[in-house]
């Protein structure tokens, strides 16, 4: 071997140990990278399906509020109400849940994950509207009792005040709830994209 076949070889295997820990290097980002992503999509997993998951502490709730309602002597249309509204609501959430699971988020077909949480989205748009719907259905409701009642004016006011309060405060809080879920549903739709490419 002359000496240029000597460098050119020599320069051949600077190359193949360059590209060796470029690629190892490329391998252990990709690793890091898909941590993170898996960290990031645990999260708004989490977070999707904190609605379904808080169930029960919601069954429970409304069902010390009917009874809180009772032994305060509130009139029949505010348990009432809240028996209505728990009644929609409840089965309501299983609908929007319908098909979606955690493990299929994971590891399921890209593409019939994301259509599902398209569905999910609107369907929980939807679940949404109705439940602002019911809470105005609501307040006219209880602005059309509490003017038929022979009760002070002052009082009147306060108990309005109270309930519109109420309501507009559980509109805000579910304004943000929903926000916030349908906020983790498009990274979740986002970052699958990202691993279908």
């Amino acid at each position: 071997m002359n000496k240029e076949e000597i460098d050119i070889n020599q320069e051949l295997e600077q190359m193949r140990q360059d590209y060796a820990a470029l690629k190892e290097r490329f391998d252990k980002q990709q690793i890091i990278n898909e941590k993170l992503m898996q960290n990031a999509m645990k999260k708004d997993v989490g977070r999707m399906f904190l609605s379904k998951k808080s169930i029960p502490v919601t069954i429970a709730l409304f069902i010390i509020a009917v009874i809180l309602c009772y032994v305060q002597g509130f009139d029949w249309w505010v348990p009432l109400s809240l028996i209505i509204y728990g009644l929609l609501t409840i089965p309501g959430v299983f609908w929007v849940y319908k098909g979606i699971r955690e493990e299929d988020i994971y590891n399921g077909d890209i593409l019939s994950t994301t259509k599902s949480l398209r569905e999910f989205k609107k369907r929980y748009v939807i679940l949404v509207t109705g439940i602002c719907v019911l809470f105005f259905l609501f307040v006219i409701l209880a602005t059309f009792y509490m003017t038929s009642m022979n009760i002070s004016a002052e009082l009147m006011w306060r108990r309005g005040i109270i309930i519109a309060l109420l309501c507009v405060g559980t509109l805000i809080l579910e304004y943000y709830s929903a926000k916030r879920l349908l906020s983790a549903c498009d990274a979740i739709i986002e970052r699958l994209k990202m691993k279908d490419e």
